[in-house]
């Protein structure tokens, strides 16, 4: 496990990609920022106003963006190899407070300086209290498997269409999945199975299709597109229109 502390001078933006295959967690020490809009590949999305404790988990396999606006921060990384993980599987987590996980890093920075033998020894012991309360807050054990399988038409049709009248980009999977009869476990990876991609990364898929539609045949301006696209606010658009694009959509509008 490995820890580092990092700071971001005052930007007017700032944007990140976490993704890997080790669990990734960020705790916020000391800042401001305006906003955070963030975005993870199994799920969840959104804008939030970070502050001192709140926690970013990201789960190795899953993969997360984020920007933030008018910021300028510290904030400690702490990056755990799956391996340590043991049978717990880690959730996505964003937003939420943990301030005896705060008090433990800044405890590790107070002494990563020193090395006489007792900083030594108080190091590897905070390092192995940290892991353990990110296990346990953070953590889950695994459920039992269900059989993968993949849909047939019928099924693909009925799950597409629910997908496709999603009204904003939070996917109620677990309603999803009860109208199948299934797990949200086995839910998504009958999804991938099927459709080569998670429930969330469709959706978003075919609003960015939509999206460059709309930018070059249609006259409607960057947050008219963003609004009848379900995205929540204009930035979120064009962070997550560049993620996929790899341009802005003002540049692909202009350049097509």
């Amino acid at each position: 496990m490995d820890i580092r502390f990092l700071r971001q001078d005052f930007a007017e933006s700032v944007d990140w990609t976490i993704a890997g295959q080790r669990h990734e967690v960020l705790i916020w020490r000391s800042g401001t920022a305006r906003s955070k809009e963030f975005e993870f590949d199994s799920g969840a999305s959104g804008r939030i106003v970070p502050g001192v404790s709140n926690v970013w988990v990201v789960p190795a396999g899953d993969r997360s963006t984020a920007l933030a606006r008018h910021a300028e921060y510290s904030f400690a990384r702490v990056t755990l190899p799956a391996v340590l993980s043991g049978s717990a599987v880690l959730q996505p987590v964003v937003n939420r407070r943990d301030p005896l996980l705060h008090r433990l890093v800044e405890r590790v920075a107070s002494v990563g300086g020193r090395h006489d033998a007792v900083a030594r020894l108080l190091l590897e012991s905070l390092l192995d209290v940290t892991r353990l309360h990110i296990l346990d807050q953070y953590g889950d054990q695994p459920v039992s498997r269900e059989p993968a399988r993949e849909w047939d038409t019928r099924a693909r049709q009925r799950i597409t269409e629910s997908l496709n009248d999603a009204a904003d980009g939070d996917i109620d999977l677990r309603s999803l999945a009860e109208a199948e009869g299934m797990s949200v476990e086995a839910f998504r990876r009958t999804f991938a199975r099927t459709f080569r991609t998670t429930p969330h990364r469709y959706l978003q898929d075919r609003r960015i299709a939509q999206a460059k539609s709309l930018l070059v045949t249609s006259s409607l301006s960057m947050t008219e597109i963003g609004t009848a696209l379900g995205f929540a606010s204009p930035s979120h658009f064009a962070t997550a229109f560049k993620h996929r694009v790899g341009m802005t959509p003002s540049a692909y509008r202009a350049a097509h």
